[in-house]
């Protein structure tokens, strides 16, 4: 016997939507707690798209840091003014340190 719970979803609609079209591909009658499962069992396999989706934060890959070094190469002997000035306070934070 498989363990079972109750759970809420905040939009029910989606399940809907989604367990709608598996229907219509597989042809075949499929049902909420099956359409879950296999929501589970793809976000396992896909657990680094699951991050970045869940992450409010944008997650740093390889490629990312790559780009990121390129970039930064790039500009290497640009000068840079200690006294500016950033309309967005994040990027003030950011560079005032």
């Amino acid at each position: 016997m498989r363990n079972m719970a109750v759970i809420k979803i905040s939009d029910k609609k989606l399940i809907d939507d989604l367990q709608a079209k598996l229907i219509l591909r597989l042809g075949r009658k499929i049902s909420q707690q099956e359409t879950l499962d296999l929501c589970l069992k793809n976000a396992l396999k896909n657990f680094d798209e699951l991050i970045a989706l869940a992450s409010n934060e944008p997650t740093l890959t390889p490629e990312n840091a790559e780009e990121i070094i390129a970039l930064f190469e790039e500009d290497d002997g640009a000068p840079y003014d200690l006294s500016a000035d950033f309309p967005n306070r994040d990027d003030q934070e950011i560079y005032s340190l």
